[in-house]
């Protein structure tokens, strides 16, 4: 059985438990804080009903119409619990109010001071075993539902204060500390709902998280620099897409290559990252957004009819058009005729050259003269 799961069935027998308990307690031992102690219990259960659910959705695989898994799951059931927190907090001080305007004492007896210790020591163990599995397991969802059973910890404490000071001639104390756990609570809750709502909208890691991977990304083999680093949460899970910076003389699969060593040792080092998007540019393109570029089908049309002149000395084997710093580049590998002299060759990769340079799209011309044509570079 899954650890997330086992000890949150392990959280439901043992709310409910303490919720028959602590109303007996509460109710047999004349306590209305031991009483509204045991509904935040029933809180619990509820908020541990939540905690499978979301688990259990949270790991389900992916398919095609979740591509990127069903992690949100955890970051709703997190809103869910943090908001169940509020609301037990609210409940507990509306209580603690209620006390004060009946004006009317109520001294509780020892078996409701009992049934408040039964519940310290449960609720502290099971914050200490959730946390311990969530910890483990990275789940923001269990580390949710571990602070749900402190605060229930802390409630059972002020309401053992309230009982102690009641049954000691001080009945106001209970309502008393009532109200300052019950500000605690509510505030544990803010802090989770607001968390779960951040993960919702892609919030992205830690400024000094970010820092690190940029560091970690400028290091690797291949890579000049990044930029552009983008990271967001999907429950536990971390999506991440940059820009690199690579040498713009390495070919298309060279630049590949480089892009998924950058993925591959992120995924790895990194836990619970999901996929990596790296895109990879020749030079640093914040500093230069090119707009007058330049198609390949386009310099495909200029040469046909400049290499049709020279067709009998020169023949196109390959092409090749870069767009560096706004300005673009375009090689040109010839295969000249053999019968032809030095001085005839020359004089027509200059007329090519010279030819393309009229194009006012076409920055600068690099030519390439094979001694003999080999299209079929695999074989030796």
């Amino acid at each position: 059985m899954n650890s997330g799961i086992k000890v949150t069935l392990v959280g439901i027998a043992s709310n409910l438990a303490l919720s028959i308990i602590k109303f007996i307690g509460g109710i047999i031992g004349n306590s209305s804080a031991m009483v509204a102690d045991a509904v935040h219990s029933l809180s619990d259960l509820l908020t541990d009903v939540v905690v499978l659910i979301t688990i259990k959705i949270g790991q389900k695989p992916k398919d095609d119409d979740h591509p990127y898994g069903h992690g949100r799951a955890e970051s709703v059931g997190t809103a869910v619990v943090g908001f169940f927190i509020i609301l037990a907090g609210i409940g507990l001080s509306y209580e603690a109010w209620e006390i004060v305007q009946s004006g009317v004492p109520r001294i509780p007896e020892l078996l409701a001071a009992g049934a408040a210790l039964i519940s310290i020591f449960i609720k502290e163990w099971l914050f200490r075993y959730t946390r311990s599995v969530g910890k483990k397991s990275n789940s923001s969802i269990l580390l949710a539902n571990a602070w749900h059973h402190r605060s229930d910890a802390i409630s059972s404490i002020a309401a053992l204060i309230g009982i102690l000071g009641s049954m000691a001639g001080f009945p106001v104390l209970d309502p008393i500390a009532s109200v300052m756990v019950s500000f605690m609570i509510m505030k544990v809750g803010y802090e989770l709902t607001l968390g779960g709502f951040h993960d919702l909208m892609d919030t992205a890691l830690s400024e000094k998280d970010t820092q690190k991977l940029q560091a970690t990304i400028d290091n690797i083999s291949g890579v000049i620099c990044s930029h552009d680093l983008r990271t967001r949460k999907i429950g536990e899970e971390i999506l991440m897409d940059v820009h690199i910076q690579v040498n713009s003389d390495l070919t298309v699969t060279e630049g590949h290559e480089v892009a998924e060593r950058v993925r591959r040792y992120l995924i790895k080092n990194y836990p619970n990252t999901q996929d990596i998007l790296v895109h990879v540019d020749g030079y640093d393109d914040r500093e230069v957004e090119s707009i007058n570029n330049i198609s390949r089908n386009d310099v495909e049309i200029l040469l046909t009819p400049i290499l049709a002149c020279a067709e009998k000395t020169l023949k196109k084997t390959q092409l090749r058009v870069h767009h560096l710093k706004g300005k673009n580049i375009v090689e040109l590998y010839l295969h000249g005729d053999s019968s032809k002299t030095i001085a005839e060759t020359e004089s027509c990769l200059k007329a090519v050259k010279t030819n393309l340079l009229k194009n006012k799209y076409i920055d600068g011309v690099k030519l390439y003269l094979e001694v003999e044509s080999n299209n079929d570079y695999l074989t030796k």
